[in-house]
């Protein structure tokens, strides 16, 4: 059988998330010369220039409401582009896309697939509704951790159209990066540093790491935190920071694309959610940079994040002395956790590098076109 054409829906195409996964993965598979088109809610991003170079054109499906007559309009010129470019599958990675793709899809007459990469806790009732409908109509559903499968096939989704496809991670991309020196390296605060890199949600509970940081600079004084990322807790972390005294040992970098090399100055990585995780890219950044992870125990961390095997896992309502007595640990055993983070490395080469992960990805596409 000949590679279908395969088409990707997606928010936009900003680094992180489900978002720079879409990316990768089209960039990946499109080297490998296979043909494939993007379309997007919002044309966009940190990858998209190097997507149009190798995919053309990002179609930009300008849907701004739900219930709309200009939402029936966008949807149908849609299906009218995944015709004229002869679209075999057209694979939506998120929420919005599985709930437009699919009528898209439809009115094309041509399969489609959806993602489900968290564990939709954060959704309001009705877009959980729509995606189960999107789901059913789907011939298949891939999500990215174990966790998240289970998740969902208790809810209801089907267990027999589901597909585990694990997060990607370009590791000659990255290691490339990292050998970059940081731009940014004078706006970092001398110490031990602790790096988190994430979104500023209430879900991703930055605010427990800040909460812990006076507990740790009682043992170790110059122990510091280093927050990239935006979003709309960025202000109450601010005056959080303020109110316990250690705004001087936290530092807000704000957005970051060099990622990578950032990585490198620090000592350990943290990704301490409260709901909602599925595989996180930002795990496997820290792993990949060889860093020791401490992490709570929601969604797909355990998958990642083994507790004094790669890291230190928690337990998902830890407290700010939970986690500031396992973030002193790791400080003081540096050797030690030199060794929980050459494992994480290990672990992301077996299971994350491009090549296996593509490959799953092309089988899916195939699988998909034999049904």
């Amino acid at each position: 059988m000949s590679e279908s054409r395969v088409a990707h829906l997606v928010y936009d195409l900003i680094r992180g998330g489900t978002e720079g996964q879409c990316a990768q993965v089209v960039l990946g598979l499109a080297g490998l010369g296979q043909d494939h088109r993007v379309a997007a809610f919002h044309r966009r991003g940190f990858y998209l220039e190097a997507v149009e170079e190798v995919c053309g054109p990002v179609y930009e499906l300008k849907i701004r409401h739900l219930a709309r007559w200009s939402t029936l309009v966008e949807l149908w010129r849609f299906s009218k582009w995944l015709r004229r470019e002869k679209i075999d599958i057209l694979h939506a990675w998120d929420a919005d896309a599985a709930i437009f793709g699919q009528i898209a899809a439809r009115w094309a007459g041509i399969k489609h697939t959806t993602s489900r990469r968290d564990l939709g806790e954060i959704y309001p009732r009705w877009k959980l509704v729509m995606m189960r409908w999107a789901d059913r109509g789907a011939i298949r559903v891939v999500v990215n951790a174990r966790a998240v499968k289970a998740h969902f096939i208790a809810r209801g989704l089907s267990e027999a159209k589901t597909r585990v496809v694990p997060n990607i991670l370009d590791l000659e991309g990255f290691d490339a990066q990292a050998r970059q020196a940081f731009p940014r390296s004078d706006e970092l605060p001398e110490g031990q540093r602790l790096m988190v890199v994430n979104r500023l949600d209430p879900e991703k509970n930055t605010g427990l790491l800040i909460d812990a940081l006076p507990l740790v600079r009682q043992e170790i004084p110059d122990a510091v935190l280093i927050v990239s990322g935006v979003g709309p807790e960025m202000s109450k972390l601010r005056e959080r920071a303020m109110a316990l005294g250690v705004v001087d040992a936290v530092c807000f970098l704000g957005e970051v694309h060099e990622v990578p090399p950032l990585l490198k100055l620090g000592e350990v990585g943290a990704l301490v959610p409260s709901r909602n995780e599925g595989l996180s890219n930002t795990i496997l950044e820290y792993m990949a940079a060889g860093l020791p992870v401490l992490a709570t125990d929601c969604g797909g961390n355990r998958e990642l994040v083994q507790d004094e095997v790669t890291g230190r896992l928690l337990p998902v309502d830890a407290s700010p002395d939970d986690v500031a007595m396992a973030w002193v640990d790791l400080l003081v055993h540096a050797d030690q956790a030199k060794a929980l983070g050459g494992r994480g490395r290990e672990y992301v080469e077996r299971n994350h590098d491009s090549a296996q992960v593509l490959k799953q990805f092309a089988e899916l596409y195939r699988d998909v076109m034999g049904k």
